[in-house]
């Protein structure tokens, strides 16, 4: 076959692409949709700090009751809002997340150093409003701890120095040193897309693999193109290889839309480095020859292109989320991580995010990955003998 003819193989399949609209949608539309909406809904982590909507009854007006609000305001946590009516059924409309009332005589008996007391508002079993409750809890504890430090800082010289130290032991028995660590890659907002657009590009080639190679028997074998291939002099491992190839064109073409995606939507994708793109390439190109091959394992026991199309989905669908190619794999139940770890492509999308997106030099993918490899290459060939014989039957059987 020469290479026109192999051109021409890709060029019908293209032209069935666009002609398909279920083969349109999962194979192209699909993935570029599931991309935007991930990286809208998760794209961002830690990207907003965690605030809380808190609804305050200030009785007593005093300077420091105004000096507690405008701690809450200032440390960015608290979203403050004064309300005059009824704090239980402002917080029972569901506007906010936690009440505060602070009572009359606040400021005074904190001046003559005096317990006094505040009263928080909450909806009980809601997970939002009790947390919001512990935060402002905490906050006010150490609003008062501050507040008696900076009495003692002030009465400090004329304390006796046991004294004093008792008084500091009893303000704050306990330093906190912290130590900082800055995030890893992947939980930045480039990391975190960057990911996703491996994701996405994985579970693209199940589709593509699958609907290519699925498909192709069937759809040949209804349009009565296969009776007259076959009677031509085109040797079938040819014909197989065409189809390979027309599957691995859209898959090329889909995985460019995905990434021109990911980088509009801020994927660093530029930080991969030149040659580390062909062995994701490469990687790619096994996982995409593989699924092709487990789809022509499958296609000669079709015979409608609507169970094609239907098996295609019922395989690809729950495969993308239980082998850990559109999710994590650390999010899903350790029997079905089992799974997970042991499926080809699963195994060979993870070694690619692993080098996108940990750093993994190549080597360490290749190991990773080699039992992928070995397992898509052996279903390529097991594929290729069950599509031969489907070509020998249609000739036997026209």
């Amino acid at each position: 076959m020469p290479a026109s003819q192999y051109l021409y193989e890709v060029y019908v399949y293209i032209k069935l692409v666009y002609r398909e609209r279920q083969l349109l949608f999962w194979t192209i539309i699909f993935p570029l949709i599931y991309l935007s909406v991930i990286v809208a809904v998760f794209g961002n982590p830690g990207g907003s700090n965690v605030s809380f909507s808190v609804a305050i009854q200030d009785l007593d007006n005093s300077t420091l009751s105004r000096a507690l609000i405008d701690a809450m305001r200032s440390s960015g946590m608290y979203r403050v809002a004064y309300v005059n009516s009824s704090l239980e059924e402002a917080m029972r409309g569901g506007g906010y997340d936690v009440g505060l009332v602070i009572p009359r005589g606040f400021g005074e008996n904190l001046t003559k150093a005096k317990q006094t007391y505040v009263t928080i508002v909450y909806v009980s079993n809601l997970q939002s409003s009790e947390v919001a409750r512990n935060s402002l809890e905490s906050f006010i504890d150490r609003f008062g701890s501050i507040y008696v430090e900076r009495i003692i800082e002030r009465v400090g010289g004329y304390i006796p120095v046991e004294a004093l130290r008792y008084m500091i032991f009893m303000t704050k028995p306990i330093n906190v040193s912290y130590t900082e660590v800055k995030r890893g890659y992947i939980s930045t907002p480039g990391g975190i897309k960057t990911y996703y657009v491996i994701s996405t590009i994985g579970f693209m080639i199940l589709y593509s693999g699958l609907f290519t190679s699925i498909g192709s028997i069937v759809e040949a074998r209804r349009s009565g193109v296969l009776q007259l291939i076959l009677s031509s002099p085109i040797k079938g491992y040819r014909i197989f290889i065409a189809r390979i190839l027309a599957g691995l064109v859209s898959i090329l073409i889909t995985s460019i839309a995905i990434i021109l995606l990911g980088v509009a939507l801020g994927a660093d994708l530029y930080r991969i480095p030149a040659y580390t793109w062909i062995s994701i390439a490469l990687l790619l190109l096994v996982g995409a020859v593989g699924t092709m091959g487990l789809g022509f394992i499958i296609a000669p026991f079709i015979r409608t292109p609507e169970a094609a199309t239907a098996i295609a989905n019922m395989i690809a669908f729950p495969t993308m989320f239980l082998g850990g190619i559109a999710i994590p794999k650390f999010l899903l139940p350790e029997s079905i991580q089992i799974f997970a770890e042991t499926y080809p492509l699963s195994r060979i999308v993870d070694s690619i995010r692993n080098i996108a997106v940990y750093d993994w030099d190549i080597g360490q993918a290749i190991q990773y990955s080699a039992p992928a490899i070995a397992i898509s290459i052996a279903v390529l060939i097991v594929g290729w003998i069950l599509y031969r014989r489907a070509l020998e039957k249609a000739l036997e059987n026209p």
